[in-house]
């Protein structure tokens, strides 16, 4: 996908879309704060994730097609960036997730991205037994079990009209995760 965005959009262009410039400032805000509680903060733990941090950044930054999958594990709620600084990179962490996770999720199929096709909303499933590569798509309709099997077709699914939706839409029958919501009668 992104060898077809790049082919229609200008750099310029791209980069806006993909809020690059506010990703790398706050990368670069990120850093600042690591190397300023690394004063005063000698955890072998804490100092070996700035380190890895600050090296990532500028292959990233020097990168022409960067890949943000590491920005994008390492800022994941609950992962290394909210664990090592909690509150004091809130800000940042919020926004370099919500950038990353955006993107990421553009690249390929990912577990629990809420997607859209012909008016039908629905949500990308774990992987199969048979398979180890998601792409199952339970739409959110009244039909029980309604999925339909996109794996390894995410250019196809984007050719044919599909998109990533926000992932804050709420379904009518069905959870975030596929499975029916329950139903008071």
């Amino acid at each position: 996908m992104l060898k077809r965005l790049s082919e229609k959009l200008s750099k310029v262009d791209y980069w806006k879309k993909w809020e690059l410039f506010e990703l790398f400032d706050d990368l670069h805000r990120g850093e600042k704060l690591l190397i300023e509680i690394a004063s005063k903060n000698s955890e072998s733990q804490f100092l070996k994730f700035k380190d890895n941090y600050i090296e990532e950044l500028y292959e990233i930054e020097g990168d022409n097609v960067a890949d943000f999958t590491r920005i994008w594990e390492w800022f994941t709620p609950t992962k290394e960036w909210e664990t090592l600084l909690s509150e004091k990179g809130k800000e940042i962490g919020d926004n370099v997730f919500r950038i990353t996770d955006q993107w990421k999720r553009s690249q390929d199929f990912l577990i629990g991205t809420k997607v859209s096709l012909e008016n039908e909303r629905g949500v990308v499933l774990g992987k199969s037994k048979d398979r180890n590569e998601y792409g199952l798509i339970r739409w959110d309709t009244e039909k029980e079990n309604d999925i339909e099997d996109w794996r390894g077709l995410f250019e196809s699914f984007l050719q044919a009209g599909g998109q990533i939706i926000n992932q804050d839409h709420e379904f009518k029958f069905i959870n975030n995760d596929g499975t029916e919501k329950k139903v008071n009668r």
